[in-house]
């Protein structure tokens, strides 16, 4: 008996040629022969299996959750100044205060934040003012930037300015009781003591223990109403 394999394409076709006798059990085993060949050559040939790559997180994901954590700090640390009862106590959670309302900025804003302090510091308020408006085209929504330039208007005598700034602060966080506090010195200069003191009073409610509150407020009180409270 002679077998032929004829191969006319490895991968998909073998045609078996068989002749003599007991011809049928050897065209069994060709038969599976052929369907091994037909099987396993694209299995060899079948590129490994990728693993995808999980999708890059966008940055305003982290952003958010960076604000998020922020905002809930803010909370805690604004209700625990409402409730201190010493100097010391107050003094440390108002530092943390003011490190929550940073956290937010970007690098750049950071940077021209200092920039502005420090011209603020060399005595140059319109420079300052300058530096701010550039971090507000970056982020208008951070609070702190428009009470700061706000500070920085009323060192240049810019009070309409200023009052306009720190309502914009407000509308943004409104627990800040330096933005009130440099409210109540922005009215007493335009000489509107009476939104001077009620300006005073929400100082005194977010920071009880501010220092020297409790005197500067009876000081805006007489002038305003003409009588101690």
């Amino acid at each position: 008996m002679a077998v032929r394999f004829i191969l006319c394409d490895s991968r998909t076709r073998v045609r078996v040629r068989l002749s003599g006798p007991g011809c049928g059990c050897l065209r069994m085993g060709a038969l599976i022969a052929a369907l091994w060949l037909a099987v396993a050559a694209p299995a060899r040939a079948a590129p490994p299996p990728t693993v995808p790559s999980p999708p890059a997180a966008p940055p305003s994901s982290a952003l958010s959750a960076r604000h998020g954590s922020s905002a809930d700090e803010l909370a805690l640390l604004t209700a625990e100044l409402a409730r201190a009862t010493s100097r010391g106590t107050a003094a440390a959670l108002e530092v943390g205060l003011e490190q929550a309302r940073l956290r937010p900025l970007s690098p750049t804003t950071r940077l021209l934040l200092r920039r502005a302090q420090g011209h603020l510091a060399a005595g140059k308020p319109v420079d300052a003012v300058e530096d701010l408006d550039d971090a507000l085209v970056l982020q208008p929504d951070a609070a702190i930037l428009w009470r700061d330039r706000a500070q920085a208007r009323l060192a240049a005598r810019d009070l309409d300015g200023a009052v306009t700034d720190l309502g914009v602060a407000l509308q943004h966080d409104d627990h800040d009781a330096v933005a009130w506090q440099v409210l109540s010195t922005v009215e007493e200069q335009r000489g509107d003591w009476q939104a001077a003191y009620r300006a005073w009073q929400h100082v005194m409610v977010l920071d009880p223990m501010t220092e020297g509150g409790r005197a500067h407020g009876e000081k805006l009180h007489l002038r305003a109403y003409g009588q101690p409270t």
